[in-house]
């Protein structure tokens, strides 16, 4: 059984995350953070937000996410549901849902383990499960395509690298993403249903099981500006 004190420290990495990625986003300082906190009438600390985003806490209030979204200017749900960043989380502890799964019930949309009651719903549920987790990879391949065009036209080796990093995670996530998406359309076909005609983009997500997922795109420089040969990782 998932620890209690695990599963809260994890939904509090997530919130933590998504701050720093907002924050960030929009080129706010942790104390630009804090005083639009305070100028909203519920101040939080610029060491606070430091601490949450640096891991050191372990809990985060409703009141602070719902203040930190109206900051951020994103809606609440986007702090607890990392939608389009990583294909499923535990949601509840010891329980793994899948982000749309999660974004549905957190919104109010559809009760957990919904089971549909006839075979229109059915397949419109598979079909929108479907879809979300198409646009969280799609979303996820242009971020990586972003971050592979700094590789490309960073100036010193500290940046490249700290990019070359952030690509190699963003394509751990789209193979997470592949592969549920190829066990999704596994399953759909097995339920009679047929998956949607896929893009040019995501045609290999029709490869064999043991054919590389890797998505077409071009390859990334490394770190010393040369991009690696065909079998090397970057």
């Amino acid at each position: 059984m998932t620890n209690p004190k695990d599963w809260q420290a994890g939904v509090t990495g997530r919130v933590a995350e998504a701050v720093r990625r907002f924050r960030e986003e929009r080129g706010m300082s942790a104390q630009d953070v804090a005083a639009a906190c305070a100028k909203l009438g519920y101040p939080i600390a610029r060491n606070v937000i430091a601490n949450l985003e640096n891991g050191r806490r372990s809990s985060v209030d409703v009141a602070e996410v719902l203040v930190l979204a109206k900051v951020l200017d994103v809606p609440p749900v986007a702090l607890l549901v990392p939608l389009g960043e990583v294909g499923e989380i535990e949601l509840l502890p010891g329980l793994m849902y899948s982000t749309g799964e999660a974004l549905q019930w957190v919104c109010g949309e559809q009760p957990l383990d919904h089971e549909p009651t006839n075979d229109l719903e059915l397949r419109f549920d598979e079909i929108r499960y479907y879809n979300q987790t198409v646009y969280g990879l799609q979303k996820t391949i242009s971020s990586s395509e972003e971050y592979r065009r700094k590789v490309a036209t960073a100036r010193d080796a500290a940046t490249r690298e700290a990019n070359v990093k952030l690509v190699n995670q963003f394509d751990e996530i789209i193979g997470d993403y592949s592969d549920e998406l190829r066990a999704r359309r596994g399953m759909m076909r097995k339920k009679g249903i047929t998956p949607p005609a896929l893009s040019s983009e995501l045609a290999y997500l029709e490869l064999s099981d043991h054919d590389d997922w890797g998505h077409v795109s071009e390859e990334t420089p490394d770190a010393s500006g040369s991009r690696p040969a065909a079998d090397e990782e970057i």
